[in-house]
């Protein structure tokens, strides 16, 4: 088994943390059939891994460079086997570090933790670098990776623990910002760099989030009570009297059977349900352009929440952010 040739610049053993300033001055290109000189090419972009080639010839080509925000690599290669031990993962330098991956030919199956998912071409998906996994990749496998560390953007950070783990066929927008990213890895030294960086994740993230508000209104429920149970409290969102016993009453059940119905699914207990469904519209909301001219009070009380100070409070436990500083994020990006 070839494991990851360790770095000899001093850098932690997980994600590679250049100085934003020589960014541009950080990059590969590489055409090889040797799985060493790939191993350690791949190391200035990639946190360590375990690569196993599943052919007799190997052959590989990358491309990667470090960006202002990230570590950006395109590659191409023989079927291979790649593990992140529990070792490796451990020595993650941040335990909010995610990577973004475009699957752009060919395919592979990922297992995370208790999920396994199989990516094919025009799909993407992001995974945690801080959590073991094993990918497994066949065909013409080409793909482009990105690799975030999201500790000082709790926005992003809570889409993408979201989204971990998923399948996400991308859209327009987000072939815009694979095209945007793609570009960075033939550009010199360009002040435009980091703003065309940024701009591509967010169409990204942007993406996420209007996936996620689908995903609050039709993601699967486990069961046709449950269903029903979230569709009435969307229906009374803006209800700031909506209760569990409205719920049981409405689902003809007693409290205990309610209850009962959302432990035995594993779910959080009714009264939380309606509270997370609320802030998760609220976070949406205050994300949505189109709601720039309304202020967080009348975003509170549109769903349901009637005393502000106490809204604060809880969307901060939830998101690790205040709706003040999300918002002023927001408004910072746009210009």
């Amino acid at each position: 088994m070839n494991a990851f040739v360790p770095r000899r610049d001093g850098r932690p053993a997980g994600m590679p943390s250049p100085d934003p300033a020589d960014a541009s001055q950080c990059s590969t290109s590489l055409r090889t059939t040797s799985l060493e000189r790939f191993v350690s090419a791949s190391g200035a972009h990639l946190p360590p891994l375990e690569v196993v080639p599943q052919t007799p010839k190997f052959r590989a080509t990358l491309r990667g460079r470090n960006l202002q925000r990230g570590q950006l690599i395109q590659l191409a290669s023989s079927p291979v086997r790649v593990t992140r031990t529990p070792r490796m993962a451990r020595h993650t330098s941040g335990a909010h570090a995610f990577k973004l991956v475009w699957q752009l030919r060919g395919g592979a199956e990922m297992e995370q933790g208790d999920r396994a998912i199989r990516l094919g071409a025009g799909q993407m998906a992001i995974y945690r670098l801080s959590t073991p996994y094993r990918l497994h990749t066949f065909g013409d496998y080409r793909v482009l990776m990105l690799s975030l560390d999201l500790a000082d953007m709790p926005e992003w950070r809570q889409l993408a623990e979201r989204c971990q783990g998923q399948v996400l066929p991308w859209d327009a927008a987000v072939q815009g910002a694979l095209e945007a990213l793609r570009s960075q890895l033939v550009w010199g030294d360009d002040p435009m760099v980091a703003r065309v960086e940024e701009m591509a994740l967010e169409l990204v993230f942007d993406f996420l989030w209007r996936g996620q508000w689908q995903q609050l209104h039709c993601a699967p429920m486990p069961s046709a009570r449950l269903v029903r149970a979230r569709r009435l409290v969307l229906q009374r969102l803006a209800d700031p009297a909506l209760a569990p016993e409205d719920l049981a009453q409405a689902l003809n059940l007693s409290m205990r059977a309610l209850y009962d119905e959302f432990r035995r699914h594993q779910l959080a207990p009714p009264a939380a349900f309606i509270r997370e469904l609320r802030l998760d519209h609220c976070y949406l909301a205050l994300l949505d352009a189109a709601n720039r001219r309304h202020t967080i009070t009348h975003i509170a009380l549109e769903h349901g929440f009637v005393d502000g100070a106490h809204f604060a409070r809880i969307f901060r436990q939830r998101y690790g952010i205040s709706p003040i500083e999300l918002r002023r994020r927001q408004q910072e990006k746009k210009h």
